[in-house]
């Protein structure tokens, strides 16, 4: 079972309804094991991927928008190598929900943010300002 919860004053609260018919089931007064997870933000996800898509726009390279994404990703440090006979090859890491922290999630966004200001020319003021109107 899994339930997304809120902590309160008053404890752990159920977040949806659907958390909350699952927490029903729970007998009171028995003990339960909970292993508590810091979930990934789809908000924030969301502009991260604004963000990508901005860099994406403004950029000089010529290459599809996933691509993009994998090279800022990459350029920030988050990649794994692999040593061949014939060199070394960089994969940039997944950001899917599964494999990345929120916490995690957000040091990449503020490493990539940093690397497209570099790659386009702009203020950190002024990518802020464009992520509040591209949404």
């Amino acid at each position: 079972m899994e339930l997304y919860v809120k902590n309160t004053l008053h404890g752990l609260m159920p977040l949806y309804p659907a958390d909350f018919e699952e927490k029903k089931k729970l007998k009171l007064g028995k003990e339960y094991k909970c292993t508590i997870v810091n979930p990934r933000n789809y908000q924030f996800h969301k502009k991260f991927m604004a963000l990508i898509n901005i860099g994406h726009q403004n950029t000089e390279f010529d290459m599809p928008f996933d691509t993009y994404r994998r090279y800022i990703t990459t350029k920030a440090g988050y990649f794994k190598s692999y040593t061949t006979k014939k060199g070394t090859y960089f994969e940039a890491e997944s950001i899917s929900f599964s494999n990345m922290t929120q916490d995690k999630f957000e040091e990449l966004y503020s490493r990539v943010i940093d690397v497209i200001i570099k790659d386009i020319g702009v203020t950190n003021e002024e990518i802020e300002n464009e992520l509040i109107n591209f949404f």
